[in-house]
């Protein structure tokens, strides 16, 4: 069963959704970049608890301008020991596994196990600055250097999407391998709340965890006892093969999965194994 809850922190109000009961152990998924969290599927288990936490501006999560990812990591961590959490296997996708990384270098000690799905690694770092191109280079220009036309970006993509829902839905169906296409016909609501509730408030959400993402970084440093699994799709279009070697460089990776005929979203048909491995 799924529970929509919110907690107030600083005076702000945070977000999140809990599959199952409460447990000393937990789950936590950190969705990607214009994601929330909504977006993941269920499983049959009740003995597992997932957790998944809107970052500040996105659903019903109040904005915070300007925020860093360590406060908003604070925040989940103070949520989590409020809940009696006493450790946590994380599931980070694309953004949300670079929110994974931070996370398991901050708390090491509750940290058991680290699943990066499509991972970003660190955009603004001296390690990466060879290997971060194209589109993740201009977000990180656009939201350090032009802070009001980022604000104004982001707005306009929020604007497109909330208007013209269904025909940039249709646009984009064709371009997905056909398994990861076939989860979202089969899951329309889903989908749509999961974009919708990405988009709230005019964007800006999506512009401040930008703005977060894009922060100049030192190297992240997980802890040698905490296994990494890694998961990448083959026909993914949006992270490439050597954010893959970058991790494995850096942590200690225990398996990597280059999975066939999927694309970015792989998790979604993926899940079940991914949550099997972690739970190993």
């Amino acid at each position: 069963m799924f529970y929509k809850e919110t907690e107030t922190i600083d005076g702000k109000h945070l977000s999140y959704i809990r599959f199952n009961e409460w447990k000393e152990e937990v789950l936590l998924f950190f969705h990607g970049f214009t994601g929330s969290k909504e977006y993941f599927p269920s499983i049959e288990n009740d003995k597992v608890c997932i957790v998944s936490f809107d970052r500040p501006g996105v659903g019903d999560s109040d904005i915070v301008p300007y925020y860093s990812m360590e406060s908003f990591l604070q925040a989940v961590y103070h949520t989590l020991k409020k809940h009696g959490v006493t450790s946590v296997k994380l599931i980070g996708h694309s953004a949300g596994g670079y929110y994974a990384q931070v996370f398991a270098g901050m708390f090491p000690d509750m940290v058991k196990a680290v699943s990066l799905i499509g991972s970003m690694i660190p955009l603004n770092c001296p390690d990466t600055n060879g290997i971060v191109k194209g589109q993740c280079k201009f977000i990180t220009i656009l939201s350090l250097r032009f802070k009001g036309f980022s604000r104004f970006y982001f707005k306009q993509m929020a604007k497109s999407i909330t208007g013209n829902y269904e025909k940039q839905l249709a646009a984009n169906m064709k371009t997905l391998p056909e398994i990861e296409k076939k989860f979202m016909e089969e899951n329309p609501e889903m989908i749509k709340n999961t974009i919708l509730n990405a988009v709230a408030n005019d964007g800006l959400g999506v512009c401040y965890d930008a703005y977060a993402l894009c922060q100049k970084r030192d190297k992240i440093t997980i802890s040698k006892d905490i296994p990494v699994y890694v998961w990448h799709g083959k026909e993914d279009t949006t992270i490439p093969m050597s954010f893959v070697d970058y991790l494995k460089s850096a942590y200690m990776v225990k398996s990597i999965h280059v999975i066939n005929d999927v694309g970015h979203m792989l998790y979604l048909s993926y899940w079940d194994d991914i949550i099997r491995e972690l739970l190993e």
